[in-house]
């Protein structure tokens, strides 16, 4: 995919995202103002929110509104909500997987934690750390409470309402139990096998990235259920390769166009299928260093060298073989959809956009 083809993948979600970002700015300032004599952190966490929400591609959001259309013909205010809603618990995730993760910046700008930490330096509060991660703790409760107030709301049939939020809650739970797996793996002394890996990949991002929105917004336009189950299939195979040229970009992206710290991964002992896939090319004499070494602290050229090993293994390429594997499973995915024509094409983009992007 060239760039100006992946421009144009983001210009269909950026025309979806303007009206989910318009939506969250109206319904976080109707908010404020439900209690105009509250204390000063009501104020405080939705401008917090707005920012850091409005600074992300709100795909997800975008991909409900986008499914909803070409099956419906049109973006109800209803499936408008759904998408805002999604979006506000994702900014909830983010707030406390960024404490999980030790993170102090996210989309170019300190993250949620971070943010309270200089705000107590200036104020001059006890314990700043612990004080911002219990701010930021705090406030992803809030979002979440937000997105399923919204899922309430729905002005819907009963049993479609029952349905959406149904699928939203189970998948974020979801998203939640493989995010105990990934920081239990994270500290164990104990490898997972691809296997394990890839079902992580499927549960902790793929899912409640693309099979999600793919699912809520066709389930909104009432598409048949045997469509709706091709669409999740099609969101895990998706999501995986969006995953994998994540943890790539991590290792071998530009620092400064990726806005990743390079090798973070690495710093958190993430199991990745790089990291297996590494440990596997390995001689068995130096497998057992390279664990140890990995469960330590890192520096930045330890890292370096780390990076450099994969790169001597040809451990990219083939992680690539895997993630093109994939695109072809979802190229055929696509091909048995009963969608119209120019949403097939998007949805082609969108592969080759995730199986390419620099960012």
């Amino acid at each position: 995919m060239n760039p100006q083809e992946s421009d144009n993948v983001l210009k269909h979600i950026q025309s979806d995202k303007k009206k989910v970002s318009n939506f969250l700015d109206n319904y976080l300032d109707e908010w404020e103002e439900m209690e105009p004599d509250a204390s000063r952190w009501r104020s405080d966490i939705k401008g917090r929110m707005k920012e850091m929400a409005k600074g992300g591609k709100m795909v997800r959001g975008a991909l409900v509104l986008k499914t909803n259309n070409f099956y419906d013909g049109k973006n109800t205010d209803e499936a408008v909500k759904v998408a805002g809603a999604i979006e506000l618990l994702h900014t909830g995730l983010l707030m406390h997987d960024d404490i999980i993760d030790k993170d102090d910046y996210r989309r170019g700008m300190p993250t949620f934690a971070k943010q309270y930490q200089e705000l107590g330096e200036d104020e001059d509060l006890d314990n700043v750390e612990h004080f911002g991660a219990g701010m930021a703790i705090a406030g992803g409760d809030i979002a979440y409470f937000m997105g399923q107030g919204l899922l309430a709301d729905l002005d819907i049939k009963p049993e479609k309402r029952r349905k959406i939020t149904e699928l939203v809650f189970s998948e974020f739970s979801a998203v939640g139990l493989a995010e105990q797996v990934d920081i239990y793996s994270g500290y164990s002394k104990e490898e997972i096998d691809e296997e394990e890996i890839m079902r992580l990949y499927r549960d902790k991002t793929a899912r409640y990235t693309f099979s999600l929105p793919f699912k809520a917004g066709a389930l909104m336009a009432e598409a048949s259920e045997d469509e709706i189950e091709r669409l999740y299939r099609l969101g895990e195979r998706i999501g995986i390769i969006f995953q994998l040229r994540d943890d790539e970009l991590s290792l071998f992206g530009d620092e400064a166009e990726t806005g990743k710290s390079l090798g973070s991964d690495l710093e958190e002992n993430k199991k990745t299928l790089h990291r297996l896939k590494m440990l596997e090319k390995l001689p068995e004499d130096e497998r057992e260093s390279m664990r140890e070494k990995l469960r330590k602290d890192l520096d930045h050229e330890e890292k370096a060298e780390i990076i450099e090993k994969m790169n001597e293994l040809e451990v990219q390429k083939e992680v690539q073989e895997k993630m093109s594997e994939l695109a072809e499973e979802a190229y055929s995915d696509i091909e048995n959809l009963e969608a119209p024509e120019d949403f097939k094409d998007f949805l082609r983009k969108l592969t080759d956009f995730c199986l390419e992007r620099r960012k």
